[in-house]
């Protein structure tokens, strides 16, 4: 049985994002070598140092040191050491991530995952009576979404509308929505997810009288 791990937290202290790739300088528009049309979607950028402090001031504009910060996936690229240079640069003391898929060096080393409250590949969580899922991927159909569960996820950078009650919380996608390169309340993401439709194509709903 699948529960929901309750966190000692009010909806107002955390905040989501997804895909920050930090130290990633292909997708900063100043240092890419990615071609037309892979660089349509980097940011505006000259330099990765400019991105990553937007990266990190955005998050400590928006997170306390005592809120809680869900991150669902692919935290930084440029190899171990941006790691850690990444986490200690964020004032909260309270992250849990959601392992992405370019996340394999916080995998392989135990001092990686050291660095954060929680690394896992999904999250199943409630606040004050607020059920949620987090993961890195989108899905149709996740568990309890038929009860209007929402999902939060990333890795698509804002290139994809999932069905259902979701919302991709990556940065390039909540940039879109803001103009800011910062992460989304809760309450804020689970208000744009309430709002869409419940996606209503499973065994759930099909076979139900």
């Amino acid at each position: 049985m699948i529960k929901f791990t309750a966190l000692p937290f009010k909806i107002d202290q955390v905040f989501l994002t997804s895909d920050t790739h930090y130290g990633h300088k292909n997708i900063c528009s100043g240092t890419s070598e990615w071609e037309p049309p892979q660089n349509e979607g980097c940011r505006k950028f000259d330099t990765m140092e400019e991105m990553n402090d937007a990266i990190v001031d955005g998050i400590n504009r928006q997170v306390k040191k005592t809120d809680l910060l869900i991150h669902c996936g692919d935290w930084s690229f440029g190899g171990e050491p941006k790691i850690a240079e990444f986490r200690y640069r964020i004032n909260c003391e309270h992250i849990m991530l959601l392992q992405g898929n370019h996340d394999h060096k916080i995998t392989q080393n135990q001092v990686y995952e050291g660095l954060f409250t929680e690394f896992t590949q999904i999250g199943f969580y409630s606040i004050q009576g607020l059920r949620f899922v987090c993961a890195h991927y989108p899905m149709s159909i996740w568990h309890q979404s038929h009860h209007d569960v929402p999902l939060f996820y990333g890795h698509v950078h804002g290139s994809f509308n999932n069905v259902g009650k979701s919302l991709d919380v990556g940065m390039d996608n909540i940039y879109k929505k803001t103009g800011k390169y910062e992460p989304i309340r809760l309450d804020e993401a689970n208000s744009i997810a309430m709002s869409r439709d419940t996606y209503l194509e499973s065994h759930h709903n099909r076979f139900t009288s």
